[in-house]
């Protein structure tokens, strides 16, 4: 008999508070567009969204995740805690999870993160802008 697995999907978007640097032995040049500003939520005129709204954004989650079967065994649940940056052209970089809930629940995340579409950035006086964004994904078991 299969566990009846809830995946509950909290929408809330949150400004990425800290930042988590990572020593690297060697640097990728960076791109024009990656040289720009980072703006956090509360510094911009219009925030960023996911293309269509909350409403899309939710459908596409309940689409694409899916509970970890190693997450499962392990009986692990908690909230994991994806930040990103949505590009000029809206586009989702840097995807990573700063504190870790389990493995297989982070890995989740990012790549549920990593398929999304392309957002509609942020605006500030008018232009397109990059910014930073954390999304909060609750992982439960029933």
């Amino acid at each position: 008999m299969k566990k009846n697995i809830l995946i509950a999907i909290a929408a809330a978007m949150l400004t990425a508070g800290t930042t988590v640097c990572h020593a690297q032995t060697q640097q990728k040049p960076q791109t024009e567009q990656q040289q720009e500003p980072v703006y956090e939520q509360d510094k911009v005129d219009k925030r960023a969204e996911f293309t269509g709204g909350m409403e899309k954004q939710l459908q596409f989650m309940m689409q694409n995740l899916k509970f970890p079967k190693e997450a499962e065994k392990a009986g692990a649940s908690g909230t994991v805690r994806v930040h990103f940056i949505v590009e000029k052209d809206g586009t989702l970089t840097d995807v990573k999870v700063p504190d870790s809930v389990h493995p297989a629940l982070d890995a989740e995340g990012i790549r549920m993160v990593k398929a999304m579409p392309k957002w509609q950035p942020a605006q500030l006086k008018g232009k397109a802008v990059r910014s930073k964004m954390m999304l909060a994904i609750p992982f439960r078991l029933k």
